[in-house]
């Protein structure tokens, strides 16, 4: 079951964390030099739109298995290290909860009202704290190679 369990919470690590970095450093850069913001934020919403599904899933699994390994394999005892990586996954869901439930969902509203420059607005936002989520799954994802904090 271990095995299981750390290849479920690793396989949504890589998804979430991969995703956002493709999104940040690769898709919404090119969209923006291409696109202007009439063409590029229906497109920026249509992608998070399919994405966002796939966090969900992932931020289900990495919770469950993280506690399921914590408690279970691991005793709830673990290293500074494993209790950094719970924080962070923690603080990076709620991150993820808040991206969803406001800026994304008023961006849609905005692009269905036609109103393109809060559209744009809340992008902006979105941008942010994907770029900082981004951060912060990184930094996790050293913590759980190397074994540091």
């Amino acid at each position: 079951m271990l095995s299981i369990f750390m290849t479920l919470h690793l396989l949504a690590a890589l998804i979430w964390v991969g995703g956002m970095f493709f999104a940040h450093m690769a898709l919404r850069p090119v969209a923006a030099s291409l696109l202007e913001p009439p063409q590029r934020l229906p497109l920026l919403h249509g992608v998070l739109g399919r994405f966002f599904p796939w966090v969900w899933g992932c931020v289900l699994s990495i919770l469950g298995s993280g506690l399921w390994l914590f408690i279970g394999p691991f005793g709830a005892r673990g290293g500074l290290y494993i209790h950094a990586m719970m924080g962070l996954g923690l603080l990076m869901a709620l991150i993820f909860f808040f991206i969803y439930f406001y800026p994304y969902r008023r961006m849609g509203a905005a692009l269905a009202a036609g109103r393109i420059p809060v559209a744009g607005d809340q992008m902006a936002l979105i941008r942010r704290l994907i770029g900082f989520n981004l951060l912060l799954g990184l930094l996790t994802t050293l913590l759980a190679g190397l074994k540091i904090a």
